[in-house]
């Protein structure tokens, strides 16, 4: 099951290269906190643990790319 999901993701990642795309990670992060804010009151508690340890590694990576420049 978590395979498709990770197709989806390099399908549309493909997706992104094809439009030419310079979202970044805090694009990114951005995007999952504000989405994850309209939604909060229908996620689980559960849900918001996830998706905060799935922002805290976008954010942390992308703070490392700021401190150190891309890899």
């Amino acid at each position: 099951m978590i395979r498709p999901l990770i197709q989806q993701f390099e399908s549309q990642a493909e997706v992104l290269d094809a439009q030419g795309s310079t979202d970044s990670l805090d694009d990114a992060v951005a995007a999952l906190a504000t989405w994850m804010s309209l939604a909060g009151d229908r996620l689980t508690e559960d849900d918001m643990v996830v998706l905060v340890g799935i922002g805290a590694v976008l954010y942390r990576h992308g703070l490392r790319q700021r401190l150190v420049g891309p890899s």
